[in-house]
Formats: C-alpha cells, sequence, structure tokens
C-alpha cells in the first residue's frame, strides 16, 4: 500500500534548512533567503529546496519561493492563500467579501479568498487547490488599499473605505444588498466619510455607490455622515438606481427623492438584517 504522505526524513542540509526555519518561525521562504542565511551555494540550495519539496516540508508557491510546512503541521500540505498571495508578484489586492470579513465589517466568509487583479492577470501555475478566486477589474485601481499583517503574513488589502465603495457599487459581490446592508451598519461609526466620498471618483460606479450607502444609513436609522449626505444628494440622476438588483427584488418601490434611490427591497427585511 502506498504511503498517504511524503517521508519526512531529513539529510544533514535538509536538516539545517528545517532548524533555520523553525526557529525563525518563517511562514515563506525564498531560495535567495537561504542562500544568505547558510552560505551554500545556490546549486546546492536549489536542490535541498526541491528535495524538501518533495518531502513535504515545503510547498512551492512561485519560482524561488516556499510555504514552509513545519513540525506541527504534519506534513499536510493545507491550502493557504495568504501565504501564496504574500509572494505575489502580480499586482493585486484582497477585497470586497473577504476584506470585509478581514476588517470585521461582515460575518460572512466566502469560500475563496476574492483576489482583484487587472484585466489578464492569471493564476499561478503552482496555485492549484488554493482557494484564491480572481476578480478581473478593467479599471484597476489600489486608490484606498493598504499593505498589512493578514494571518502573519503581509497581503495587499482594501481599506474598510475602499470596501464600502467596491461593495456598494457592486453589492452582488458582498451576498447581494442584505450583505451590503451588514457592512454598512458595522463600518459606520470607524470609516473616515471624506475618505470614502474622494474614493468614490475614483472607481467605477463611484456615484451609485454613495447613493446606496446614504440610503441604507438613513433606513436604519443611522445618522449620515455630512460629507456623505452632501456628496450624495448634490449628484441627482435622471433616473433613480435602485437599491437592490431587480433580478431578485424586482424594480417597483418607494422613491428616495433626496438621493435618487428606488427603494425596491423590503425595508423590514434590511432592518432586520442589521440585527442579526
Amino acid at each position: 500500500m502506498d504511503e498517504p504522505y511524503p517521508a519526512r526524513s531529513l539529510s544533514r542540509q535538509e536538516a539545517q534548512v528545517v532548524a533555520w526555519l523553525e526557529a525563525d518561525r518563517r511562514r515563506t521562504v525564498t531560495v535567495d533567503e537561504i542562500e544568505a542565511a547558510l552560505a551554500w551555494r545556490r546549486e546546492v540550495v536549489l536542490k535541498v529546496l526541491s528535495r524538501l519539496a518533495r518531502k513535504g516540508w515545503l510547498v512551492r508557491l512561485a519560482r524561488g519561493r516556499y510555504e514552509t510546512l513545519l513540525a506541527e503541521t504534519g506534513g499536510v500540505a493545507l491550502p493557504n492563500p495568504w501565504a501564496a498571495l504574500s509572494v505575489w508578484r502580480q499586482q493585486y489586492f484582497v477585497g470586497f467579501q473577504s476584506a470585509a470579513y478581514e476588517l470585521g465589517l461582515t460575518p460572512d466568509r466566502p469560500g475563496d479568498v476574492q483576489a482583484c487583479v487587472p484585466l489578464g492577470a492569471r493564476r499561478p501555475r503552482a496555485w492549484v487547490g488554493i482557494p484564491i478566486a480572481l476578480i478581473w477589474q478593467q479599471a484597476f485601481t489600489r486608490a484606498g488599499v493598504e499593505k498589512r499583517q493578514v494571518h502573519d503574513v503581509p497581503v495587499w488589502i482594501a481599506s474598510p473605505e475602499r470596501v464600502l465603495v467596491d461593495a456598494a457599487a457592486r453589492p452582488s459581490r458582498v451576498g447581494g444588498i442584505a450583505g451590503l446592508v451588514r457592512m454598512v451598519d458595522r463600518g459606520a461609526d470607524g470609516a473616515d466619510w471624506p475618505r470614502v466620498v474622494a474614493l468614490s471618483a475614483e472607481i467605477p460606479r463611484g456615484r451609485p455607490a454613495l447613493k446606496r450607502l446614504a440610503h441604507l444609513l438613513d433606513l436604519i436609522g443611522a445618522e449620515v455622515p455630512a460629507a456623505l449626505d452632501a456628496a450624495a444628494a448634490a449628484s441627482p440622476t435622471e433616473h433613480p438606481i435602485r437599491l437592490g438588483d431587480t433580478r431578485v427584488h424586482g424594480g417597483a418601490g418607494e422613491v428616495d427623492r433626496r438621493y435618487g434611490v428606488i427603494r425596491n427591497v423590503d425595508a423590514d427585511m434590511l432592518r432586520e438584517e442589521v440585527r442579526r
């Protein structure tokens, strides 16, 4: 019978690498870092890391970059999207519902980490089985995005303000209008609302996003910040936007004339969402 996992034996050189990794508690490592730390020739480092990957001590994330699987993992390679993103050289940022969950704006975590990328970006071949969903954006921008530690690794992730604008612009990415209202309720007090307004000018569908945000705050009985109120009310549309997706909620509803929003979603249902 075949063994279920690779052998975890170690040669002398392999043991040196593993000991160094465990001492530093490293989640990821590169060929250059091993070469500098142990003063080995590059070809030796490449051979040792290749053997460690075959034996289940490392998982290759990209060329010359590995995720460590040290003693406490038992050698089982659990898919780690955060380690993979931390060494990805492609422009990206974690956004929408994934960012909202990590920032405490929603209790709902999507199965795959949502990584926003420019059109044409591709998943690395080493990402087979890693739960990352690419969201291609024609007008990709890192406005309102920051690099921070998430699950012990540095990744690019949307700020609360960027999450609110993106989610209000495309509620379908965050569980629909019900998911959006929970984010609005949780993020209202801590958000920098002048920054939200400024970001809306840099993001497609930013103006409708402001209108949804202002209308939802008013609907749940929260104060609409002055900066948001002024921006949402100062840009009337000839045809009011609908609060929810017409394919789900239909098109009819009460019209909020201040913000130009048709409330085609049951208001009591949305208020109940924020009490969950």
